[in-house]
């Protein structure tokens, strides 16, 4: 089970104790769109053939610009969390500016 599920069963238990019924079929609809979606994904991930043969890239990914922007993003994200002091403080900085 998500955190997606048990928010939507909130959302709706509030909306029938409420007898909010425009809020509840606002939910189960969103939720049937997204779950035609999300079907949709996985049948064309494991049941449809591909329609090309795979092959390796001759490229070395991190000399692509794509790899560049991850190795970069990987970086802040490491450096970020094993030292957040400096972006704690410009967040502290920023704060009374709200």
């Amino acid at each position: 089970m998500t955190l997606g599920f048990f928010g939507k069963f909130y959302v709706l238990a509030v909306g029938v104790d409420a007898k909010l019924w425009w809020l509840t079929g606002a939910v189960v609809v969103g939720s049937a769109i997204g779950l035609y979606y999300y079907l949709r994904v996985m049948v064309s991930l494991y049941l449809t053939a591909p329609q090309e043969r795979q092959r390796d890239t001759p490229n070395n990914w991190a000399l692509t610009a794509g790899g560049v922007v991850v190795l970069i993003s990987a970086i802040a994200v490491l450096l970020l969390g094993l030292y957040p002091q400096p972006l704690i403080s410009l967040v502290q900085m920023a704060q009374p500016l709200m």
